[in-house]
């Protein structure tokens, strides 16, 4: 069993302090390898959907790895008292960088899932950061516009469309309604493959965002709500300024379908291209051990090439 270390780094913005709430997997002093930072999605998520990946720190030679709660989000400081305006990529980057700062973090690898990976291909297009070594982007986006696209036509295919439809025109307005359609988008195109029931407490993001009252959890859509510049994002006439390895990897049955990451492959020089087959949004839950060899391999490989 791997050592794990739950722990906060302070986080200052215009003046006020918040804290980053972040779990090392494995050790980065003990270890020769750069650590693996993993950024979840949402915008508005929670990091401990990303669990799996700290087998990476058990099979892949001590790999460290970090996941962390964004701002608003999760154990992290939540903000719902300010306005729309506070919430750009900007920030997010900014949180990004202090945390690997905080930590004294040299040399680094991310690992963006979904929204997760427009801000790890943001960092390395408007700061290129000496220390970051690859990128993975893992079942995300190289714009907002082909994302929404793709998860149209996911929904279309979905029963009781109607109502589906009815629930994501409401959106908070109706909270219950909202969830069930967004749990029916969910559950054939987000978790299609994941075989356990009830399904782990990791996977059960939704209750930051709307709430558990049996778990205590409060739930906090601050994030989700007023994020608004991550509607009309778009990195496709920037994508030649990655100047790092990028390891893309989509899946057949992801509600954001492949066609929506590819202008990266297209993009970039150096990128490998890795497509999970009986995988949806989640092929860390759901070929978690393929999906392990595979980025483990690309960390190696990398690693070797310093």
């Amino acid at each position: 069993m791997v050592l794990s270390t739950e722990s906060t780094v302070s986080f200052a913005v215009n003046g006020e302090t918040f804290v980053t709430s972040y779990k090392l997997f494995g050790n980065l002093t003990e270890s020769s390898l750069p650590p693996l930072i993993a950024v979840h999605g949402g915008p508005g998520l929670v990091g401990c959907y990303l669990s799996p990946l700290a087998d990476l720190a058990e099979k892949n030679e001590l790999q460290p790895v970090i996941i962390y709660d964004q701002l608003g989000n999760g154990k992290s400081s939540h903000v719902e008292d300010k306005p729309t305006e506070f919430f750009t990529v900007r920030l997010y980057i900014d949180e990004l960088e202090n945390l690997i700062s905080k930590l004294g973090i040299k040399g680094y690898h991310l690992l963006g899932h979904s929204w997760g990976g427009a801000l790890c291909s943001e960092l390395e297009v408007q700061k290129h950061p000496s220390g970051l070594k690859s990128i993975i982007l893992t079942n995300s986006l190289a714009e907002m516009r082909l994302a929404d696209q793709s998860m149209g036509e996911r929904i279309a295919t979905l029963d009781n469309l109607e109502e589906v439809l009815e629930g994501f025109t409401k959106g908070f307005e109706d909270p219950k309604a909202f969830r069930k359609s967004v749990e029916a988008l969910h559950g054939r195109y987000v978790m299609k493959y994941i075989q356990e029931q009830p399904l782990p407490d990791d996977l059960a993001t939704f209750d930051w965002v709307w709430g558990n009252e049996e778990k205590g959890i409060k739930g906090d859509k601050t994030v989700t709500v007023k994020m608004i510049e991550s509607k009309t994002w778009s990195i496709t006439d920037r994508i030649h300024l990655i100047r790092v390895p990028v390891l893309l990897i989509t899946a057949t049955d992801d509600m954001i379908q492949s066609y929506a990451s590819e202008p990266f492959f297209w993009g970039l020089k150096n990128v490998k291209w890795v497509n999970m087959e009986k995988s949806s949004h989640l092929p860390f839950w759901e070929e978690r051990e393929k999906y392990m060899v595979i980025v483990g391999k690309w960390l190696q490989g990398v690693n070797f090439q310093e």
